[in-house]
């Protein structure tokens, strides 16, 4: 492992345990990957229900409407929807959604691209 990549996890490190020292969150540090450091963050807080979201037509022909969702920033914050451009003709947008673990926790799982 080189330096830079050992600086990257020592600061992930670092910032997840102060988060979850002042959050009362769990951290579970994700397998390394070859140019991606990650974390998972559960929440023991469920997030509230959906918004019921007024979607404006698409700015452009094509554009698919990437849905609203909660996020957790030591508290619930809406995250608005919007339209984004796909990355090739036949993608579909799989949305994000927040998983429940066996233990109560919530996970969010993010939105991608198929």
């Amino acid at each position: 492992m080189n330096a830079i990549m050992k600086s990257a996890r020592a600061t992930v490190g670092a910032a997840a345990l102060a988060v979850a020292m002042a959050g009362g969150l769990t951290i579970v540090s994700a397998p390394p990957a070859a140019a991606q450091v990650g974390i998972d963050l559960w929440v023991r807080e469920a997030p509230p229900p959906p918004r019921q979201e007024v979607i404006p037509p698409p700015p452009e022909p094509g554009h698919v409407w990437v849905g609203g969702h909660w996020a957790w920033h030591d508290r619930w914050d809406w995250v608005e929807g919007h339209y984004a451009a796909p990355p090739h003709p036949r993608a579909h947008w799989v949305p994000g959604h927040w998983r429940t673990g066996p233990d109560g926790r919530h996970l969010w799982v993010e939105g991608h691209w198929r």
